[in-house]
């Protein structure tokens, strides 16, 4: 069977590529189905990958539902909101290209496989920086709480994220026009869009993610008056740490194959991204553990596992300023 998680890439903004450089590739239906790839042990992994999108789907879709009709919006649970529309695209998309290569083995309809691939990449991109705007803001809530209690603008969770989606689209747009859409990508444009891409996650949001988070996780852990309030924290640093974990081997696979360093790293593609569906799906998980940490011997539904978390009162610094 013939998938197409081998011949498209879903988070990776371009269509395979062997043995060449972004600048010097010449292209071809013929080159793009060429793989090492072992078709029985990646088969195998589409229908594992496939289970876990649907769970995914089905534990972000109660998070969203919870967040829309039973919590008062509040700075977090904008962002996580908007977090979980973002992973619950990704999912889905992903779960129909692993149903289109399971029933076909050559889709018929390459444009509107190109646009699904298109909203997996949106929904990639628009996580990692939604995961961001998450750690800086907490951050500085706990750097300089007088500010982020008196003087933080009133709607800055939703115009942030307003802003962050459009940034996504624009940068996923210009993959998808120059190098996905393209039945021979365009160069210098798509490498140059490939440059662009790469320094905004490993330049801008990455590092800044990363530092805040560790800098959240040392001024909460030296303060025994925050320990008592954590779940947030712990919130964010779990999903940092499953998202760098999870999440980014496939983009730094991405660069090593791109640029022709060594062809066999294509070999642990299906791997990454049954990983990059885990990260997507484990968000749900986290929240109900983390929510129902300290309960003795009680049995806690989801529903009362999150709002121990979204209505928890905030700390000193963490007011209940609207979205």
């Amino acid at each position: 069977m013939e998938l197409l998680t081998m011949t498209l890439n879903p988070l990776g903004s371009t269509p395979y590529t062997r043995n060449q450089s972004l600048d010097q590739a010449t292209w071809s239906s013929e080159q793009a189905t060429q793989t090492p790839l072992d078709l029985e042990g990646v088969a195998s992994h589409v229908y594992v990958s496939l289970l876990i999108c649907i769970l995914g789907v089905s534990g972000n879709g109660l998070v969203i539902s919870f967040l829309v009709f039973h919590i008062k919006r509040k700075p977090f649970t904008v962002y996580t909101l908007h977090l979980a529309t973002a992973d619950f695209m990704v999912l889905f998309c992903t779960s129909v290209l692993h149903l289109m290569s399971i029933i076909y083995n050559h889709p018929e309809n390459g444009i509107q496989l190109n646009y699904i691939i298109f909203l997996v990449i949106f929904g990639y991109n628009t996580g990692l920086h939604l995961l961001t705007a998450i750690s800086v803001e907490r951050c500085l809530s706990v750097l300089y709480p007088i500010w982020y209690q008196c003087r933080r603008p009133k709607h800055q969770s939703a115009v942030a994220c307003t802003l962050l989606w459009a940034l996504s689209f624009l940068v996923s747009g210009l993959e998808n026009f120059f190098c996905i859409l393209q039945e021979k990508p365009k160069f210098p444009e798509c490498r140059y869009v490939y440059i662009f891409s790469c320094v905004l996650t490993f330049f801008v949001f990455v590092p800044l993610m990363v530092f805040s988070s560790l800098i959240l996780f040392i001024k909460v852990g030296c303060n025994q008056k925050s320990r008592r309030r954590a779940r947030l924290y712990i919130i964010i640093t779990a999903t940092v740490v499953l998202f760098l974990l999870f999440a980014m081997p496939t983009k730094v696979l991405l660069i090593l194959a791109y640029y022709g360093l060594d062809e066999s790293v294509w070999n642990f593609f299906p791997h990454l991204n049954m990983l990059s569906t885990i990260n997507c799906s484990v968000n749900p998980i986290v929240y109900f553990v983390v929510g129902s940490i300290r309960r003795k011997k009680s049995r806690k539904s989801l529903k009362e596992a999150l709002q121990r978390i979204f209505e928890e009162k905030s700390m000193p610094g963490l007011g209940g300023n609207s979205s």
